[in-house]
Parts: structure tokens; C-alpha cells; sequence
């Protein structure tokens, strides 16, 4: 078993994967917040604002399932390799319209849109290949790279993107673009392959239903799923309370401000520390990190003031990663390659399902019930998901022995 700074530093083809995907998701970090900035310079529409983001999570989601089919009958590299030169291109263009002074939204709307078309079978086509780059040993500390990974991006792309678009608005997109293509480079380098192209005669709609029936009959994959909607509802509901309920306790808006750095410098460090938890015991780390996080949201519920708050938020960003680490590692062990992507696309499309709904509901609790009957309905919800985490699928999956060692399930 190797560690994880081994892992970069001994495995080449995972370190090429790794530093590819480290460069694009600053690279999306710092559009994402110049996006909103375009737009309302633009337009000066907070709705055309959050229109885009819609647009193309909608666009995302409808493409879930037959994307994750086309994953796996594909061979998985050459997907990863056409979909940034893809970006790559489309993200330049962008950045030359700005730059030439295109005064109109619609760029960004087809950006949007051909974005989260080619990002839903990127997305399960990059979970599947990590399988093929590291042992069965090193899958958590694989998973736990990757997360903390994304909590860094997470926490220099926001301050990195204002920067650079004070400077000039095109810039940070045409950085966008370059790491598009240095990350096209380094999937090139990559040696091992990287599974799909899983020859399939049936119509695609029969491959798609093959995985909703197979994620829906293990016991283990449909019990995490659930758990998945459930707990991404609740806690997105907890994060968006949080803002407004500071502003109700008149917090400086300095404070407010430094709660997102707060949060994701949480979860950078529940990311790293991770893979010690689990391997002190997986089920047991998935249950009181569970507990905790309901116990946070449940201490908002009684005690609604401003060091709670930012308590909670701190416990919530740390605390998340290792539930999301503990479960993601042993999908890996669970799912034949064969229907990765499909599984994959089927999970994350049922477990972000009541995403989008979660600040609206929390917005009406919050409006006319008040912060804390809100978070009491929020904990209620997920000390329900942590009644998952005991239920008998998670608990055998989630066993002392070595995941080496335990057969896989097909």
C-alpha cells in the first residue's frame, strides 16, 4: 500500500490524470466566477445570471443516462482526449468574443450549453478510468487526491478568477482554454488503458435501463444513492440558510464573506485526512461523521447565533469529504467495469436530484417558520440518512476486511 504523495510521485500515468484534472478544475473555478461577472456587466440581469447556470444544469442532467451508456461502449481515453479539445476550443472562442467586444449574452448561453452536453460523458467516463491507474489498496487515497483536488480549486478560483478579470475579462477564460489543453496532453501521455469500448448491439434507451436496474437491484448501490439525495439536499439547504441567517444576526460582511474560504479550507483538510479515518474503520467513520454533520445542523436548529453558525460550517466542510470519500472508494469495489459509467451517471443524476429544489424550500422555511424550525426539518433529514449508513447493504459493504481481498459484486 502506498501513500498518496508515493502515488503522484511513483505512479506516472495517475499522476498525469491527476495533474491534468488539478489544472482544469482551477481553470473551471475561475470562469465559474467570472461567468455571473459577464453576464451582469452585460446584461445587468441577475436572472439572465442564474438563467446559465440552469440552462446548463438541465442540459447536464438530461444527458445523464444516455452519456453514461456511450461511456462505456467507448473507449474512455479517447472520450476524455476529444471532450478538452472540445472545451479547449469553445472556451478560446469565448475568450476572443469578449475580448473583441462581443456585446451579447448569447455566447455564454451556448458555451453553457455545449459545456454541460460534453461534461455529462466526461464526468463518468473520468470516474471509471481511475480504477485503471491504481491498485485496489490505493483506490481510497486515489479518491481522496481527487477530492482534495477539487476543494483546492474550490479555494484559489474564486480569488484567482476576480483577479485576473479586474485585469482584463478575457483572461481568465482563455486560461480556461490553456488548461483544456495541457490537460488533452497529459490523458495523451497516459500508458494504461483506461476500460470502456464495451462492444454493445442493444438500442442505447436498453443499455441506459440496464443501469438504472443495476444500480436499483444491489441492495449496497441503491441504499447509497439514496442516502446521496437525501444527504446532498439537506446539506445544500444548510450551507444557503447560513448566509441569510448571518445577515439576520447583523455579521460584518467581512465574516460572511470569509465563511466560503471557510468551508472549503474544511473540506481541503477533511479531504486529507480522510483516508485515516477510513482505514481505522470505514463503517465507522461514515456513521459518526453522519452524526456530526446532523449534529451540527441540529445545534443551528436550538442555538441560532453567530459563532454556532460558523461552527457548523466549519464542522459541514470538513466533515462532508469523508463521508463522500468513505462511500465513493467502495463503488469501486462494487461495480464491474463494464457498467461503470453507466452506474456512475445513474447514481449522480438520482443523488442530485432534489439539489436544485433544496435552497427554495429552505428559502420558504426560513420566510415563514423561521431559521429554526428550518434547520430542525434539515437535522431531521439527515439523522434519516444516517439511519442509511446502518442499514445491513452499508454495513457489509463497508467491513474491516482489506478491500483487496473482498470478491467483487457483479
Amino acid at each position: 500500500m502506498t501513500s498518496r504523495t508515493e502515488l503522484l510521485r511513483d505512479n506516472r500515468d495517475f499522476s498525469r490524470f491527476w495533474w491534468g484534472q488539478a489544472l482544469t478544475a482551477l481553470g473551471a473555478r475561475v470562469s465559474d466566477v467570472c461567468i455571473p461577472l459577464l453576464v451582469l456587466d452585460l446584461t445587468g440581469s441577475v436572472l439572465w445570471a442564474g438563467a446559465l447556470l440552469t440552462v446548463r444544469l438541465i442540459v447536464l442532467n438530461v444527458a445523464r443516462l444516455p452519456a453514461g451508456a456511450l461511456a462505456d461502449r467507448w473507449d474512455r481515453r479517447r472520450v476524455m482526449i476529444l471532450v478538452d479539445l472540445i472545451r479547449a476550443v469553445l472556451w478560446a472562442v469565448l475568450a476572443v468574443a469578449v475580448f473583441t467586444g462581443v456585446a451579447s449574452v448569447w455566447p455564454l448561453v451556448i458555451v453553457g450549453v455545449v459545456d454541460g452536453l460534453v461534461s455529462s460523458i466526461y464526468n463518468p467516463s473520468l470516474a471509471a478510468a481511475l480504477r485503471h491507474l491504481v491498485r485496489p489498496d490505493d483506490i481510497t487515497k486515489a479518491v481522496s487526491l481527487n477530492e482534495s483536488r477539487s476543494y483546492a480549486a474550490s479555494l484559489l478560483g474564486p480569488a484567482v478568477g476576480g483577479g485576473l478579470y479586474a485585469v482584463a475579462h478575457w483572461i481568465p477564460f482563455a486560461i480556461n482554454a490553456v488548461t483544456f489543453v495541457l490537460c488533452t496532453y497529459l490523458v495523451y501521455r497516459i500508458s494504461a488503458g483506461l476500460g470502456g469500448r464495451n462492444a454493445s448491439k442493444e438500442r442505447l434507451t436498453t443499455d441506459m435501463w440496464a443501469g438504472l436496474r443495476y444500480v436499483f437491484t444491489q441492495p449496497f448501490l441503491r441504499t447509497l444513492t439514496i442516502w446521496s439525495a437525501v444527504l446532498n439536499f439537506a446539506t445544500a439547504a444548510a450551507f444557503f440558510g447560513m448566509v441569510p441567517m448571518l445577515v439576520s444576526l447583523e455579521t460584518p460582511a467581512a465574516v460572511i464573506g470569509a465563511m466560503s474560504a471557510v468551508v472549503a479550507a474544511g473540506a481541503l483538510l477533511g479531504s486529507l485526512i480522510a483516508p485515516k479515518l477510513v482505514a481505522t474503520g470505514a463503517f465507522r467513520a461514515v456513521v459518526v461523521g453522519g452524526l456530526v454533520v446532523a449534529g451540527a445542523v441540529t445545534a443551528v436548529a436550538i442555538v441560532p447565533s453567530m459563532p454556532v453558525v460558523v461552527g457548523a460550517l466549519a464542522l459541514l466542510g470538513a466533515t462532508a469529504p469523508v463521508l463522500i470519500i468513505a462511500m465513493t472508494a467502495q463503488v469501486y469495489d462494487v461495480i464491474d467495469d463494464s457498467m461503470m459509467a453507466r452506474a456512475q451517471s445513474t447514481m449522480t443524476l438520482v443523488g442530485s436530484l432534489f439539489y436544485p429544489v433544496s435552497t427554495l424550500v429552505m428559502g420558504w422555511l426560513m420566510q415563514y417558520h423561521g431559521p429554526g424550525p428550518a434547520y430542525g426539518v434539515m437535522a431531521a433529514a439527515l439523522a434519516g440518512a444516517v439511519l442509511f449508513t446502518l442499514a445491513r447493504p452499508v454495513r457489509a459493504q463497508l467491513s474491516p476486511e482489506p478491500v483487496a481481498s473482498r470478491p467483487v459484486v457483479v
